[in-house]
């Protein structure tokens, strides 16, 4: 047997900070191909008001669906973006969904929302699931840009996937979270619709209707102003670029005309701290808005993605803020 691997390290705060990096990059790479341990189900303290005259529209049926995959919806220098729609039977238009992968903005696939997807299709949702651009080739804002120009695909193709242009939501895990947050809360004058928007597009709006944000990142202040864990995403430390960080965090923008959110997240989720979404949740309430945060409490960052049974609450959620013609 050989020796064991040491690795000494100069001071306490170095190893800190390479145990935590380590930690994230793990975690925010494995939300996909995790193992489905059994899970309870969440803690609600709040609740949003209920319309009696659409909760259960689509739970009392199960739809087919078709789905259109590979489609192209956003070519650049240097890159082309794609992404699958899933398209509930009946002749429409329903309400529809954006769903946007995690992986710390450097990695996965539309495809990690794949048997997510179905379910909401199944639920009557028109789902457009996505990949964007990634970090480092591609720092902040560019991934917010692209959620957003595929707001504006749907719109433009609305009718095409039956889709109901006034009746759109979000969701999102992970990095993915904190991008339909950002999505959710910003308007066109905050400065994050994109560049590079064909002219024919200029004009359709890119707010929603509803989200559903899941281990989500809405501000980074739990993250050591010195650390440079997210430099390749944000082009370097809190300390370095305090400005960008704070124009990243979705708590930046909670306004009075912000849509539902419905926050899930994991009681024992290491990667993402719950005081983080927490904050947001805090900060609609004090608005006066919609919102919900459940609590998976023995489950962490990964297993909460993998456990579809987390999408239930999910469904009624939409059911109850997206409505249906």
């Amino acid at each position: 047997m050989g020796e064991p691997l040491v690795i000494e390290f100069a001071n306490m705060e170095l190893m800190k900070r390479t145990i935590s990096f380590f930690i994230l990059s793990w975690a925010f790479f494995s939300c996909w191909g995790a193992t489905t341990p059994t899970f309870a189900q969440p803690l609600r303290p709040e609740a949003l008001p209920v319309d009696a005259d659409n909760v259960g529209t689509a739970a009392a049926k199960t739809y087919a669906f078709e789905k259109f995959g590979g489609l192209e919806y956003r070519t650049g220098e240097n890159f082309r973006l794609t992404l699958d729609v899933y398209v509930p039977e009946g002749v429409g238009p329903h309400p529809a969904i954006l769903a946007v992968h995690g992986g710390a903005w450097r990695s996965g696939s539309k495809l990690h929302w794949f048997r997510h997807a179905r379910k909401l299709a199944k639920a009557g949702f028109v789902v457009v699931a996505i990949n964007y651009r990634k970090a480092p080739k591609f720092p902040f804002p560019a991934q917010v840009y692209d959620c957003k120009a595929a707001i504006r695909w749907m719109r433009k193709h609305a009718e095409k996937y039956k889709i109901d242009p006034d009746q759109m939501g979000a969701i999102g895990y992970s990095a993915g979270g904190h991008l339909v947050a950002l999505l959710a809360a910003t308007d066109a004058e905050d400065g994050l619709e994109g560049e590079m928007i064909p002219a024919d597009e200029k004009d359709i709006s890119t707010r929603i209707q509803a989200v559903a944000p899941g281990g989500a990142v809405c501000n980074f202040t739990w993250l050591d102003e010195q650390s440079n864990a997210l430099a390749y995403f944000m082009g370097g430390s809190r300390a370095e670029v305090p400005e960008l960080y704070q124009r990243a965090s979705p708590t930046t923008y909670v306004s009075p005309d912000d849509p539902p959110f419905y926050f899930f997240h994991g009681g024992k989720d290491w990667v993402v701290p719950e005081a983080s979404p927490k904050a947001m949740h805090e900060l609609l309430k004090k608005q006066g808005l919609a919102s919900e945060f459940a609590i998976y409490e023995d489950h962490g960052h990964v297993g909460l993605f993998s456990h579809l049974e987390a999408m239930d609450p999910v469904i009624d959620f939409f059911n109850k803020t997206l409505k249906r013609k």
